[in-house]
């Protein structure tokens, strides 16, 4: 059990909430998420706490990752071979998958995804991990070999450049975060063993195109950085004024609630439809999460892993400060079926073999696409499984599908 050290600052916001109104329109949109008449006879002040902690801890651990990746990205730079190109996927496979864990924020307005509201702009989600993506937006592709921004020698590399042209014609033309830096580092992938096979030579100086790709790369991780630092400082409760301690002056229910609801809604609309039950469908790479980098299992289960976090992270020195303590409390026999299905889940989940764009060619009935299935039922079964303890706590959600 993963445990969190409180900030004593944040400890008296929560002792103080009773009678504190919402001091700011931070929600463009605010939802009520305890049911009405719930009778609360008791605290979840601890477990909201713990959340709210988690995940300052867990944005301010991408964000250190992304720094990493910046790193190898310059190592690469300085020196483009073929040691450093690895070096440089490695790195971004340990931020990517950091930043997975965070996800179960989204879907309540929250930092990372909230509307645009006066003088606030809108969360960064759609700048960091925007997919499907069109790469021929990006760089060469297989029989445009002068596509994308990196070929456009007429519109300068810059930073306003990459963000002008993200996503301006459709949602799939993507030129930035994760999956661009993916592109960029992997290539397409037509090989049916691993990820895509670019060139660490792709990366010299020895032509504009490539000097034009080393620049691209570069801005796209220090804007990865920034947005990230900014997301993690919203959740930093020893920042005045940040989101989590206007947030804290809501009834611990409200919190909880906005927590319930993202993670449910990550696993069932994003984990168990977008991610897996879409490209399940359709068979098709296109619909693979990381398709460049044949990351897209570790995706789903560094997802499911982050939601697992929420339920049983505690604060440190608080025994019982997690969500499932409070579950055991309140319904032990829901308790143990949640944590059954968490482990049914992730089990399920590891079972699928890699990599998943070969899974989705192989036959419907074959073991694979069989072992894919069994972990979508087991992710919808989960999705049904929290909801339902949300609602023993006295929490409304509205999930599609559960």
């Amino acid at each position: 059990m993963m445990r969190i050290k409180p900030c004593w600052m944040a400890i008296a916001l929560l002792c103080a909430y009773q009678e504190r109104a919402w001091p700011c329109a931070v929600f463009s949109a605010p939802v009520t998420y305890r049911m009405p008449h719930a009778l609360i006879d008791f605290d979840v002040g601890p477990q909201a706490l713990a959340a709210n902690s988690l995940a300052h801890a867990q944005f301010n651990e991408a964000t250190n990752q992304a720094k990493l990746l910046s790193q190898a990205i310059d190592q690469l730079l300085l020196t483009p071979n073929a040691e450093h190109l690895l070096q440089a996927q490695a790195a971004w496979r340990t931020a990517k998958r950091s930043y997975q864990l965070t996800e179960w924020t989204r879907f309540a307005e929250t930092p990372i995804d909230w509307a645009a509201l006066g003088a606030r702009p809108a969360g960064p989600e759609s700048r960091i991990n925007a997919w499907p993506v069109n790469e021929a937006v990006i760089d060469a592709v297989r029989g445009a070999p002068n596509s994308g921004l990196v070929h456009r020698f007429d519109v300068p590399m810059t930073r306003a450049s990459i963000l002008a042209q993200d996503q301006s014609g459709d949602e799939a033309d993507v030129t930035t975060g994760w999956h661009a830096i993916e592109f960029l580092l992997w290539g397409q992938d037509f090989n049916v063993a691993g990820p895509g096979k670019r060139l660490a030579a792709d990366f010299s100086e020895r032509d504009q195109a490539n000097q034009r790709r080393r620049v691209y790369l570069k801005l796209l991780v220090e804007l990865l950085i920034e947005d990230l630092t900014l997301v993690s400082s919203e959740w930093d409760p020893m920042v005045e004024g940040s989101y989590v301690n206007k947030l804290q002056q809501l009834p611990a229910i409200e919190q909880l609630g906005r927590v319930l609801h993202g993670a449910t809604t990550l696993l069932i609309t994003e984990v168990y439809g977008q991610r897996l039950t879409v490209p399940l469908d359709s068979g098709s790479q296109e619909d693979e999460h990381s398709c460049f980098s044949d990351f897209t299992l570790q995706d789903l289960k560094a997802d499911l892993a982050g939601i697992r976090s929420v339920f049983f992270t505690e604060l440190k020195d608080a025994p019982n400060s997690s969500l499932i303590a409070l579950m055991r409390w309140k319904d032990p026999s829901l308790a143990e079926s949640l944590q059954k299905k968490f482990d049914t889940a992730t089990q399920t989940l590891e079972k699928i073999p890699e990599p998943f764009d070969q899974m989705l060619l192989s036959p419907p009935n074959s073991p694979a696409r069989v072992q894919a299935e069994a972990a979508a039922d087991a992710l919808q079964s989960l999705g049904v499984s929290m909801k339902a303890a949300a609602e023993t706590l006295g929490i409304q959600i509205v999930v599609p599908g559960v």
